[in-house]
C-alpha cells in the first residue's frame, strides 16, 4: 500500500506540471545530426566552450530549469554516471534556457540541491534552440569526433509526471555511454522524454512576427558590427548589403553562438559599462530567427546598400585641436612576427596643455593590433612624470581594433608640459601581403586644467612562466590605493595564452566587489571597459587582478603549446597587466566648473 504522505506528494507533482508540461508528449526520433561549437557562461561565471572538449570521449548536456520536479529527482542517477564514467573521459553539464533563471537563482538551486555540475545559462537560447531542445530532462550525448549526436532522450525511464518506478526497466544513458566509451554507437539512439515544456520567448515564439532584414537585421549590422564590417574599418569583409549579409548568415550565426562577435568580453553579472557593445538576448534571437526563416530580403530599400558607412578615416570625436604624426612611414612584410616599432614625436604644443581625449587614428587598421603613446617630460619635470614603464604601468593613449573613442571622464584631464615628448609603440600584424602604416594621434585641448588629473595605473606582474602543455596556471598582481579615489575603467592585458581575468576590490572594512569579469579573454580584442558610474574607491583599497593562462593545445591562439613561455613583448611571449584610469580625491565633486586643486 502506498502511504498517504506519498500520495499528496505524487497529486502536487502532477498538478504543479499541469500548466507547464504536455502530458504524455515524447520526444521526436533524433537524426544524427553535428552541433555547432558555443560557448556559454555558467552560474559561477567560468566559461563552457564545447570545442574545448574534443579529447574527451563524449559531452552529455540535460537540460535543467529552476523547480522542475523531473530534473532534481534525476540529478541523483546523473551525478552516479558522471561518477561512473568520468574517469572514462566523459564530460557532464547541465543546460538551462529558461529565461526566467538567473546565475543568482541558479547558485541557489544548486546549493539547495547539492548539484556539483556546471549549469550553463543559455541566456538568449541559442543553444536551444540549435539543438532542437523541447522539454527538460531531455539528455544529448555528443560524440566529440565530429560533434553528432548519437543519443537524445531521458536518463532512464524510471519517472513519469507525478510518479515514479521503483526501479528503471531501460538505462538509456548509461548503455550509451557504455557504447560511445568503447568506441561503438548506442543501441537506442533515442527515446522518449518527460519533463516541462521550455517556453521560447520573443523571435522564437510561435505567434512571432517574420524577421525584417531591413528593419530589424541591418539596424543591428549599424548599431554593432559596422564600426569594423566596413571598407576600411579592419574587419575582412564589411555588411554593405543584403547580397553580403546573407552569404555570411551562417558565419554570423557561428559568432553569435561562440560569443565572439560582437566581440565584448565581460561577464553580465559583474559591473555595468557604458561603451558596452553587445547584442541583447531579443537582438541575438532577431538574427537566429532571420536564418531559420532563410534570410529573406524581403519588401523595401536595402539599408546597408543605399546608405554608405562613414569612412574610418574620419575622427570619431570630431576633428582635433591638435594632431600628432608618426615620425615616418613604417613597412611591414607580407608574413612573420614584427617586433614592437618605437618613434619618438615632440609635443606640438607651445604652452603647457590639458587635454580631455587623446584618440590614436589608425592609418592601416588592417594591420595595426594596437598602439600605446607615452608621455616624456622635460628633464626639469621629470619627477613629475607619470609611471609608464614601457607600458607595464601605464600609458597617455591607447588603441585597439574595435575601440569606441570617449572623451576622458567629465571635469578630467592629463596634463601634457611644455616641451614633452611623445613616443609611439606599434604592434603590427602581417595580412599575407606587403602593407604600411602612418598613424596619427588627434588631442582634444581643453581651456583650462581640469577640477582633476586622471592617471592611468596598472596592476601588473612581470615575473612568470607557463610550463609547456599547462592548461590553468594562475597569476596575481595586486595595486593599493594610497588616497581615496574615484575609479573609471579597465583595460585587461595578456597575450595569447591568457584565458580569464578579473578585477576584484578588497576594501578596507572586508567587503570584497568584482568589478570585472572577463571570463574568456581574446587577445584580438583588448579593450577599455568603462564604467557607467565611476566607482568611489577610499584609500587603503587593493586592487587584485587575477587570471589564468592556457599553453595547452586546447587553446587555438596557441602557437605552440610544447613551449616553456616567459614574459616579454613578443607576441608569443606573456604579459599581465591590469589597466585602470582614475583620480585622486574621491570626495570632490567631479565637474569642469570646478576649481582644481594645485598639481603634484
Amino acid at each position: 500500500m502506498t502511504d498517504m504522505g506519498t500520495q499528496r506528494n505524487a497529486v502536487g507533482w502532477a498538478l504543479a506540471l499541469a500548466a507547464a508540461c504536455a502530458l504524455g508528449a515524447v520526444a521526436s526520433a533524433t537524426e544524427a545530426h553535428s552541433v555547432p561549437n558555443f560557448r556559454l557562461l555558467d552560474h559561477q561565471g567560468h566559461s563552457f566552450e564545447l570545442h574545448r572538449l574534443k579529447e574527451r570521449k563524449a559531452v552529455v548536456l540535460m537540460v535543467t530549469e529552476n523547480g522542475c520536479p523531473i530534473v532534481r529527482h534525476t540529478l541523483v542517477e546523473l551525478k552516479a554516471l558522471r561518477t561512473k564514467f568520468a574517469a572514462r573521459g566523459v564530460e557532464f553539464a547541465l543546460l538551462d534556457p529558461n529565461l526566467e533563471d538567473t546565475a543568482a537563482s541558479v547558485a541557489k538551486e544548486v546549493q539547495d540541491y547539492n548539484i556539483d555540475l556546471p549549469v550553463l545559462l543559455d541566456r538568449d537560447q541559442l543553444v536551444a534552440r540549435q539543438l532542437g531542445v523541447v522539454r527538460t530532462a531531455e539528455v544529448y550525448v555528443l560524440d566529440p569526433k565530429n560533434w553528432t549526436v548519437v543519443y537524445h532522450g531521458p536518463v532512464d525511464d524510471r519517472l513519469d509526471y507525478g510518479q515514479q518506478k521503483p526501479a528503471a526497466n531501460h538505462a538509456y544513458l548509461s548503455d550509451a555511454l557504455e557504447a560511445v566509451t568503447n568506441g561503438g554507437q548506442p543501441a537506442i539512439a533515442s527515446a522518449p522524454v518527460k519533463g516541462c515544456a521550455i517556453a521560447y520567448d520573443g523571435p522564437f515564439a510561435k505567434a512571432a512576427s517574420p524577421v525584417s532584414y531591413a528593419s530589424d537585421i541591418s539596424p543591428l549590422l549599424t548599431q554593432h558590427c559596422e564600426i569594423c564590417h566596413r571598407p576600411g574599418g579592419g574587419a575582412p569583409f564589411a555588411f554593405d548589403g543584403y547580397s553580403r549579409v546573407k552569404a555570411k548568415a551562417s558565419t554570423i550565426m557561428e559568432a553569435l553562438l561562440e560569443r565572439r562577435m560582437p566581440p565584448w568580453q565581460p561577464n553580465p553579472d559583474h559591473g555595468c559599462f557604458s561603451n558596452a557593445n553587445e547584442l541583447s538576448p531579443r537582438e541575438k534571437q532577431l538574427f537566429a530567427a532571420w536564418v531559420e526563416q532563410g534570410s529573406p530580403r524581403g519588401e523595401g530599400i536595402d539599408p546597408l546598400a543605399s546608405k554608405p558607412a562613414e569612412s574610418p578615416l574620419d575622427w570619431p570625436l570630431g576633428t582635433p585641436d591638435l594632431v600628432v604624426k608618426m615620425a615616418r612611414k613604417v613597412d611591414l612584410p607580407a608574413t612573420g612576427l614584427v617586433p614592437y616599432q618605437y618613434q619618438q614625436v615632440s609635443a606640438p604644443t607651445t604652452e603647457d596643455a590639458w587635454v580631455r581625449g587623446a584618440v590614436i587614428r589608425a592609418g592601416n587598421a588592417k594591420v595595426l593590433h594596437h598602439c600605446l603613446v607615452f608621455v616624456k617630460y622635460p628633464v626639469a619635470l621629470k619627477d613629475q612624470e607619470p609611471k609608464q614603464e614601457a607600458g607595464s604601468a601605464g600609458f597617455f593613449a591607447g588603441y585597439v581594433p574595435g575601440s569606441r573613442h570617449t572623451f576622458f571622464p567629465e571635469g578630467t584631464g592629463k596634463f601634457i608640459p611644455r616641451g614633452s615628448k611623445f613616443i609611439f609603440q606599434m604592434h603590427y600584424t602581417t595580412t599575407g601581403k606587403p602593407e604600411s602604416d602612418l598613424s596619427e594621434m588627434g588631442l582634444y585641448v581643453l581651456p583650462a586644467r581640469p577640477a582633476r588629473e586622471i592617471i592611468t595605473g596598472a596592476a601588473n606582474n612581470m615575473d612568470f612562466t607557463l610550463p609547456p602543455r599547462s592548461v590553468d596556471t594562475p597569476i596575481r598582481a595586486d595595486f593599493v590605493f594610497a588616497k581615496a579615489s574615484t575609479l573609471y575603467d579597465f583595460s585587461p592585458h595578456m597575450h595569447l595564452r591568457g584565458y580569464n581575468f578579473n578585477y576584484t576590490a578588497e576594501y578596507p572594512d572586508g567587503r570584497r566587489e568584482v568589478l570585472l569579469d572577463v571570463p574568456r579573454y581574446d587577445f584580438n580584442w583588448q579593450f577599455q571597459y568603462r564604467l557607467k558610474e565611476p566607482k568611489r574607491i577610499p584609500a587603503g583599497t587593493r586592487l587584485v587582478c587575477r587570471a589564468t593562462y592556457d599553453n595547452s593545445s586546447l587553446n587555438p591562439a596557441n602557437p605552440d603549446p610544447n613551449a616553456t613561455v616567459h614574459v616579454g613583448e613578443n607576441t608569443t611571449d606573456e604579459m599581465f597587466i591590469g589597466y585602470f584610469n582614475y583620480s585622486e580625491g574621491a570626495n570632490e565633486t567631479v565637474s569642469a566648473s570646478v576649481a582644481t586643486p594645485a598639481r603634484n
